[in-house]
């Protein structure tokens, strides 16, 4: 039981992730090469990628005691919903967080995966994964071309229903 609650969550977010790594990648080939170029970017680099892209868009939680948050007061009780796409995209966070950068220094302060006590714990698996599956495509792939993508309609997740990519 334990190992599926560890493995199942992460099975949408990975492939969102990973799928997403490469629409970004095709999109901007000069960080592709970049990556190519030197793999001790890969980490910084599936940073930027769950950053700009965070399969999980917000998550949801229960109040437990009043909270002040920026002279707003939460009451014990409610729900408070934390948009975790916004927050990455936060300029006060990240400059110009619009750009994809795999050499932007403080891209591992996403909360592509929530952080702290509620953070997920599929996170560091869902990273090795990534960073195992461009090394290898860094070794063999020149270019990503997009031939067709389709977005999934989710609330929660953000990634592709389709996407279909040749390579070089």
């Amino acid at each position: 039981m334990m190992m599926i609650d560890y493995m199942g969550p992460s099975l949408d977010t990975t492939i969102f992730g990973i799928s997403s790594g490469v629409w970004l990648f095709a999109k901007h080939s000069e960080q592709w090469d970049l990556v190519r170029n030197d793999p001790s970017l890969l980490p910084a680099a599936i940073n930027e990628m769950l950053r700009l892209e965070a399969p999980i868009q917000g998550f949801s939680r229960y109040v437990a005691r009043d909270y002040g948050l920026d002279g707003v007061t939460l009451p014990e009780g409610s729900r408070a919903i934390i948009f975790y796409g916004a927050a990455n995209r936060d300029p006060r966070q990240f400059p110009n967080p619009d750009r994809f950068d795999v050499r932007r220094d403080n891209a591992g302060r996403h909360m592509a995966f929530g952080t702290g006590p509620h953070g997920c714990l599929g996170m560091n698996l869902a990273k090795l994964e990534m960073r195992s599956l461009f090394r290898a495509l860094a070794r063999k792939v020149k270019r990503f071309n997009i031939e067709t993508e389709e977005r999934a309609l989710n609330n929660i997740l953000r990634g592709f229903n389709k996407l279909i990519v040749t390579v070089e």
